[in-house]
């Protein structure tokens, strides 16, 4: 039975060469970008390049989503999240739509128990965004996410699913690549249900499960990745 073995947010660390699992399919939750810590955008660049000639010589094998930290990057997109690289920021933009064809979108499903992607899917973004998508099982939810991701990125913007003051996206419209852990277990578009939901996002400092979500941007405190296996 396949196993699927989930990484959280890269911001420019090679953690993930240790993490990999060629007998696996390894899911990279997004933000390949904006690291922490300083590091040279040549070695920001290098490293994901990497990650995109293993994807190219494991095809089968790797799944890459966009996370917040891309997005920002992306043509027609004029919002800026923290650690912004206004420096950089045409080459970045270039080298995502040079391997635009690499990634997968937002969402990726693993069979009908969870749902990757790299902030979570809340019943209000999904009401606002999705309305007309009765089946919500995590196949049908990912495809519908990333066929509305190709058509209109727009809708995945912090300021157009931002209510109130919220400034950090805990707002439970935010979209799937930047609603906060909160806002996502108490507004999960699968509270009670077994589906769970894998995240990365917001850091912690180990691999995390709550309330049906389990939060993987650990890579800063620790090289751990998450690991599910279908029956």
């Amino acid at each position: 039975m396949p196993t699927y073995n989930i990484i959280g947010d890269i911001h420019g660390r090679d953690a993930w060469k240790r993490l990999v699992d060629e007998n696996c399919i390894n899911i990279f939750v997004g933000d390949y970008f904006d690291p922490y810590n300083r590091i040279h955008f040549m070695d920001l660049q290098y490293n994901f390049m990497e990650i995109i000639e293993y994807k190219k010589k494991h095809p089968e094998n790797v799944v890459l989503l966009y996370g917040n930290h891309d997005y920002e990057y992306l043509p027609g997109i004029f919002e800026k999240s923290n650690r912004f690289d206004n420096k950089n920021a045409q080459t970045i933009s270039w080298l995502l739509m040079k391997t635009i064809d690499m990634f997968e979108g937002v969402a990726y499903a693993i069979g009908e128990d969870y749902l990757v992607s790299h902030a979570g899917i809340t019943q209000d973004w999904k009401d606002t965004y999705l309305s007309k998508v009765d089946d919500i099982k995590p196949n049908s939810i990912a495809a519908a996410i990333n066929n509305l991701w190709n058509k209109e990125k727009k809708s995945f913007s912090f300021s157009m699913n931002c209510y109130g003051n919220d400034w950090y996206g805990e707002d439970p419209h935010h979209s799937p690549i930047w609603v906060r852990p909160e806002s996502l277990c108490l507004h999960n578009l699968y509270r009670g249900t077994d589906i769970k939901q894998i995240v990365g996002h917001t850091k912690v400092k180990e691999i995390t499960e709550v309330a049906g979500v389990v939060l993987v941007d650990c890579l800063d405190s620790a090289e751990q990745s998450y690991k599910v296996t279908l029956s």
